[in-house]
């Protein structure tokens, strides 16, 4: 079945089922879901809280069927999106991708003269936002595990992000057990390569609306094999300049007072991160890469998540889920005329420290 991803375009899509060869295929049970506690609610826009309304309002999640697809004769770019050798887009790997990139990678795959071709067997570890600490631990990462049904010759293919970010990936798939024999392809976003032999793992996320069990239990495996640091209250600062909380100081003055620590998970390895949340039983922090780490925090943990009410997010809600995890977020307002969702926050400390007394012990 090929049909257009937009009328107005000349992008044409085909399921991998269709092009590939299916080695295997997984089904999954379905799971039970619960809304999380939303403080200030009401602040939330009704356009982005109606985006939210599966992940949140669900009362069953439906099993999805995991799949394990082989293509060959492909080109793969633009963080992970592949095309066949008509040119024709891989469907499974658009994730997050817009039109306009989709057209302009068709567009610069046919126009270039020369592109290396690879030969071999690879599995395909990218996909949109590869560069992003949570996409990649919980969207990314957790396809190696299906290394196990394919042949032993098989090399993985992995981004090359930021240089911090690729110590991340390293540690990572050598945390995961990754034989050292396995050759690992790396790709920038711009680059562009002609795979002989492709694979590509299909159900185990869709960003905003689905993420399967497999994607945090592949995360206990690695916690198991890292020692905790004992710290049972966390804070999560902030490296990033988006979402910041203008009276940080404040916030963590006080909670420091209810024996919380504050923590900067981008200073600290990879395994550093594990360590320091592996004993929490309460993470507080901004939804941003760093809140990621509570798939390594303690089964039944409180979560508070700060949020600006325009943010359409339920990744770290579906983390919770799957780890039985008390999750709250306490949305707020971002300063600024715009209430851009990437502004700063001026939070209510005293209310927020009402929240945290009310944990559960």
């Amino acid at each position: 079945m090929v049909d257009s991803v937009n009328s107005a375009t000349d992008i044409e899509i085909v399921s991998a089922l269709d092009v590939g060869f299916n080695v295997i295929t997984l089904s999954n049970d379905g799971y039970n879901n619960r809304k999380p506690t939303i403080f200030n609610e009401h602040l939330i826009p009704e356009k982005i809280r109606r985006s939210m309304s599966i992940g949140w309002d669900s009362i069953d999640i439906s099993g999805r069927e995991i799949r394990v697809i082989k293509l060959n004769n492909v080109f793969v770019g633009e963080q992970g999106l592949v095309l066949d050798s008509k040119f024709r887009v891989i469907k499974e790997t658009i994730t997050q991708h817009s039109v306009a990139e989709i057209e302009r990678f068709i567009k610069k795959v046919k126009a270039s003269t020369h592109i290396e071709y690879v030969q071999g067997k690879f599995l395909n570890l990218r996909k949109r936002g590869e560069q992003n600490y949570g996409h990649w631990l919980i969207e990314c990462l957790p396809k190696i595990n299906y290394l196990n049904y394919l042949d032993n010759d098989f090399g993985v293919l992995a981004p090359n992000v930021s240089s911090q970010m690729n110590l991340v990936i390293d540690a990572s798939l050598k945390l995961s057990g990754i034989s050292q024999n396995v050759m690992i392809m790396r790709m920038s976003k711009d680059n562009i390569k002609f795979f002989q032999t492709l694979v590509i793992v299909e159900g185990i996320t869709h960003h905003g609306t689905y993420m399967a069990p497999q994607a945090v239990q592949f995360h206990d495996e690695l916690r198991k094999q890292v020692k905790g640091a004992g710290l049972k209250k966390v804070l999560l600062l902030r490296d990033s300049p988006h979402r910041r909380i203008s009276n940080i100081e404040h916030l963590s003055s006080s909670l420091s007072k209810l024996g919380f620590l504050s923590i900067n998970p981008g200073r600290l390895s990879f395994n550093e991160q594990i360590s320091a949340i592996k004993d929490a039983d309460s993470v507080i922090g901004v939804m941003g890469a760093e809140m990621t780490n509570i798939v390594y925090a303690n089964k039944f943990a409180n979560i508070l998540n700060i949020s600006p009410a325009s943010m359409p997010d339920t990744f770290f809600h579906f983390i919770s889920v799957h780890k039985n995890q008390a999750y709250n977020e306490f949305r707020c307002e971002t300063q600024g005329p715009e209430k851009n969702r990437n502004g700063s926050m001026h939070i209510n400390v005293e209310e927020v420290c009402d929240i945290v007394n009310s944990f559960p012990l």
